[in-house]
């Protein structure tokens, strides 16, 4: 496939984000980037959104405005409705709630265009909140540059997601077409098995300019997932497909579960009888966890 000035198309999935809304939009209108078109859905939002969203109609980069009638109750699978109505080569999810610079696209297209292998590409981003505070935060040991598929994945979706959040991605349909829809049955880390599903159908480029704004808030969806436990049974789901596909042995997939049981469990909650149920979800018997729990101990209180 040729990429000379390919359509990109610009997936905006949207719950009760009224008072963001205008900054998204204007921030994904505004691009210098000119050929792209926009498709917004609205999972039943209880604000202002339907109002705002219709100012926007006319615009002729918006192709569709989709309002759902009932809740989905999942952005994943409000992902996979975005993107099955995208007509473009490239597709962008651009949260609702996030914002970016103008050039976002121009710059992360141009990845695509010098590299016909591409899956994904990505930039850094800048974390802000509701005060307006700004930081940054990056993977340990991702440079900018460009990876092959079983290098990205293995060094780096085997302990996390690199990408911050959806809105600094840019993937080919040609990556997305035919990938696990298993994705969309997670609560709280569809992200990352997406991203993996997608970076391993081909080259992952990772841009080092700061081009996504990503707000962060104090009550979201993976501070609820950790507390109750989520988070850490899909994260084993993904690692359970990684080592399966052949991304990391079984050293270092025991290596990767002792250490995120240690900080993850241990560290980061306090109901004795979820820690509990997770470690046997792991794989943990009681003499195991007793184990696990008390180096857990020692390195908390000696590290």
């Amino acid at each position: 496939m040729t990429l000379h000035e390919p359509l990109v198309s610009v997936v905006i999935p949207n719950y009760n984000h009224a008072r963001y809304l205008p900054e998204r939009l204007e921030s994904v209108l505004g691009q210098t980037y000119p050929r792209f078109e926009v498709i917004i859905l609205d999972d039943c939002s209880t604000d202002e959104s339907h109002e705002i969203l219709e100012r926007y109609r006319a615009n002729p980069h918006v192709s569709q405005i989709v309002y759902n009638e009932t809740n989905s109750g999942s952005v994943f699978k409000q992902w996979q409705k975005g993107l099955s109505l995208a007509k473009g080569e490239l597709l962008w999810i651009a949260e609702s709630d996030d914002c970016c610079e103008p050039n976002f696209l121009e710059s992360l297209v141009a990845c695509f265009t010098a590299n016909s292998c591409l899956a994904l590409a990505f930039c850094r981003s800048v974390l802000f909140n509701e005060e307006g505070e700004k930081w940054t935060m990056d993977t340990e040991g991702l440079t900018a540059g460009t990876y092959d598929a079983h290098a990205f994945v293995s060094r780096f979706m085997s302990r996390g997601c690199p990408m911050l959040n959806a809105s600094a991605c840019l993937f080919s349909r040609e990556a997305y077409e035919g990938i696990d829809n298993r994705y969309t049955t997670f609560q709280c880390s569809g992200d990352r098995m997406f991203w993996t599903l997608i970076a391993e159908r081909g080259k992952v480029a990772v841009l080092d300019e700061r081009l996504n704004y990503f707000r962060k808030h104090v009550a979201n969806t993976t501070a609820y997932g950790f507390s109750h436990g989520i988070n850490q049974k899909e994260t084993k789901l993904i690692l359970d497909y990684i080592c399966e596909k052949g991304y990391i042995d079984s050293k270092m997939y025991r290596g990767i579960r002792r250490k995120y049981l240690k900080k993850c469990v241990f560290e980061l909650l306090t109901d004795e009888k979820l820690k509990a149920e997770i470690y046997r979800f792991w794989g943990y018997n009681r003499i195991q966890q007793l184990s696990l729990r008390l180096e857990a101990y020692y390195h908390k209180m000696f590290d």
